[in-house]
């Protein structure tokens, strides 16, 4: 696709959540054990009357707003809906005063969801239907897990990203690839949500099955990747950087070993943000570019993965 990035920002909320603090009230935890596993010592959570629409638009506010004016597509990534229904990007489009002439629509996807909007938007631009897009990817997963859950508290982080996308005049999204896998629907999911809600069940609750979703990335994701490459006549030395979901530690220091790619190609900022679930992508791709370590024709390798359970490849080529 003759279609390229031109903006990445990204919105956190202001409230930060050590381990530290989650240890006051869970005594039981080894939280240096936890730290380790993950890599993960903080995370961002929003406050009870702040919503993931909210900070979708507080992203997309750090474009200028000349340049929103431009757009007329809308893309907004989440499973945090504001509603069940309308639309969350069409609320999205009137937070933002845009103009009318812009077709909203969500897409419900989680750690692949970025490649998903990016394929999606960008097939809009090279078929004509839009000259320019904004990607809106925002989640609030701590808003379905309690404190005391000691499997996902300590990894997920609420946050957004906003990215536009426009015409470019040579190829820079080249490549795309999916692969899905809905008999693990239920390894990683938000129980009694949705149309499933039962007010004698409680709150929606995240679980996941940890060790299930990690057998299912180590299993599926580097076959994908090395099968994409192959299709696609290159190889491990042909891509610049991999630019990963930023799961965890332990994933993401697995898939580089079974991989064998060098550390240098895999940079990682988990450390810093958390798990964000669809903003992870753009979120590193921000600081990367932030800290120019983005080159000009450079193979950028997108790669998210998660829940579905869900896999996006985009073999991207910096304009």
């Amino acid at each position: 696709m003759k279609v390229k990035i031109t903006e990445i920002e990204f919105y956190l909320p202001k409230t930060i959540e050590t381990l530290e603090l989650l240890k006051n009230s869970n005594l039981e935890w080894n939280i240096n054990l936890i730290e380790e596993k993950t890599g993960i010592n903080k995370r961002f959570v929003t406050k009870n009357n702040e919503t993931a629409l909210d900070l979708g638009v507080k992203a997309a506010n750090k474009i200028s707003k000349e340049k929103l004016l431009q757009i007329d597509n809308l893309i907004y990534v989440t499973q945090s809906p504001e509603y069940a229904l309308p639309t969350t990007a069409c609320i999205i489009q009137q937070k933002l005063n845009l103009n009318n002439n812009v077709s909203c629509f969500d897409i419900n996807q989680g750690c692949a969801g970025f490649v998903y909007a990016l394929a999606v938007g960008g097939s809009m631009i090279s078929n004509r239907i839009s000259k320019k897009t904004l990607i809106i990817c925002s989640d609030t997963y701590s808003k379905y897990i309690p404190k005391n859950d000691r499997t996902n508290r300590p990894i997920f982080s609420d946050g957004a990203s906003a990215i536009l996308i426009e015409m470019n005049d040579k190829e820079s999204l080249k490549k795309f690839s999916f692969q899905t896998f809905g008999d693990g629907y239920k390894d990683l999911i938000v129980e009694n949500s949705g149309s499933n809600f039962n007010n004698k069940k409680g709150k929606p609750k995240l679980f996941m099955n940890g060790n299930k979703v990690l057998m299912f990335t180590m299993s599926k994701l580097p076959d994908f990747i090395l099968k994409f490459l192959k299709d696609n006549n290159l190889n491990i030395n042909n891509i610049d950087k991999f630019i990963f979901h930023q799961a965890s530690k332990i994933v993401l220091e697995n898939l580089r070993r079974k991989l064998n790619i060098n550390k240098n190609k895999i940079p990682l900022n988990y450390d810093k943000y958390g798990n964000t679930v669809s903003s992870s992508i753009p979120i590193l791709m921000k600081d990367l570019l932030d800290q120019n370590k983005i080159k000009k024709n450079e193979n950028l390798l997108l790669i998210g993965f998660g829940v579905g359970l869900s896999l996006g490849i985009a073999l991207v080529r910096w304009p």
